[in-house]
């Protein structure tokens, strides 16, 4: 028997969000109608779960949240580990070598993130930011290469 999902808390608001699917929250999108995903009641943000499953991929969002963590994404951390391939610290030789790469780059950026928020790793992730904690990283990762989150790493036997 499958493990019963926690439902997630909005951020916002603290309410329990409840599961719906993506008829209602994207109705013109009927590619994503038979998705489950939770909404919040209070502020009406929401988000959507793992392929397959119920478990969220992490804490309702409204607009301005959504937004934020998007824009952190794009900007700041997948650029970081997304070219650390082609940082000129590497040399891959072919695709599963720049896989491999990237990976270990990833591990270490959200690493570095979770070290200078003072969170645990595992709890690093955009999906649960709220505002703030979205400020905070962009504070943390600005101005900040590949090559400096390397180096930290390498520092504080970061494994890859």
């Amino acid at each position: 028997m499958p493990k019963a999902v926690t439902p997630p808390i909005c951020p916002p608001c603290g309410l329990v969000a409840r599961l719906t699917d993506g008829v209602e929250i994207y109705p013109h999108r009927r590619d994503l109608h038979a998705k489950p995903m939770w909404k919040c009641e209070g502020c009406g943000g929401y988000v959507g779960c793992h392929d397959g499953t119920t478990k969220p991929l992490g804490t309702p969002a409204g607009p301005e949240l959504r937004k934020a963590r998007r824009i952190l994404h794009e900007q700041m951390i997948d650029p970081l580990w997304m070219e650390a391939d082609r940082s000129g610290l590497y040399r891959p030789e072919d695709a599963k070598a720049r896989a491999i790469i990237r990976g270990a780059a990833r591990n270490r950026v959200y690493a570095y993130l979770a070290f200078h928020l003072g969170r645990a790793k595992a709890d690093t992730h955009t999906g649960v930011f709220d505002l703030e904690t979205c400020r905070q990283a962009w504070r943390v990762l600005n101005g900040v290469s590949y090559s400096q989150i390397r180096d930290w790493a390498k520092d504080q036997k970061v494994a890859a």
